[in-house]
């Protein structure tokens, strides 16, 4: 009797181990299971809060570019206008100068002064002296080659191609117009242009005589980068 009462103790301690290993284990995969998803929450929630801030970053980098477009929009029609102004003011001076050719100079830099070259076009108004030198070329146009001013013949006018010299001619085009005014004797003749091309210095056809009897002139200045002439030739109108 006590052989079977011990017996049925120990059957039940084993199978009471038996289900707490059971127990303990699933107990142990819940509790893994859970730090697993507990992580995975807590990675989705970096990642969220990852994304939220570069969204907002992205919102505020897209709004500050917006603020610098407008105002470099701004800056760029303050300076048109300011452009605007610059250029009413040249071609009043232009138009004042005109008006009063007797404000053409005698002399101008030591050079006696032949006349002017207006083209109202590019807002160039320039005096031509009469000597052609690396010096004089510093000053002002010259006359390089040809007939006295506004008569007949090929009148040749050098330029420096720089800002406050001949730098605007690259403008010009086919069809425009300029005119010269002889400081002696005050006359103005018009001249429309005919023909651009590009040489090399040492091509000198650009100051051919050969005018058939027509008053020509042919203007000359330096191609960006000084290796070639751009030659400009006006017909009387």
């Amino acid at each position: 009797m006590k052989n079977k009462i011990i017996y049925y103790i120990l059957f039940g301690l084993v199978i009471f181990c038996i289900i707490y290993i059971i127990c303990s284990n699933n107990l142990f995969k819940i509790s893994k299971n859970s730090k697993q998803n507990n992580g995975q929450a807590s990675k989705m929630s970096i990642q969220r809060k990852i994304e939220e801030e570069n969204n907002k970053t992205e919102e505020k980098n897209e709004q500050e570019e917006n603020n610098n477009t407008e105002e470099n929009n701004e800056q760029v029609e303050q300076t048109e206008e300011k452009v605007d102004e610059t250029n009413t003011i040249q071609e009043d001076t232009i138009k004042q100068d005109i008006e009063d050719k007797n404000k053409i100079p005698e002399k101008m830099g030591g050079y006696n002064v032949l006349g002017r070259l207006v083209i109202e076009k590019v807002n160039v108004s320039k005096n031509i002296l009469n000597v052609s030198n690396e010096k004089s070329l510093k000053v002002s146009a010259v006359k390089l080659y040809g007939p006295n001013i506004n008569e007949v013949g090929n009148f040749c006018i050098c330029g420096h191609n720089w800002k406050s010299m001949l730098k605007r001619v690259l403008e010009l085009e086919v069809g425009d117009t300029f005119y010269l005014i002889d400081r002696e004797t005050l006359n103005k003749v018009n001249y429309k242009i005919y023909n651009i091309y590009t040489c090399m210095p040492k091509d000198l056809e650009c100051l051919n005589q050969n005018t058939e009897g027509k008053r020509e002139t042919t203007i000359i200045t330096c191609n960006p980068g000084g290796i070639t002439r751009l030659i400009i030739k006006g017909k009387e109108i």
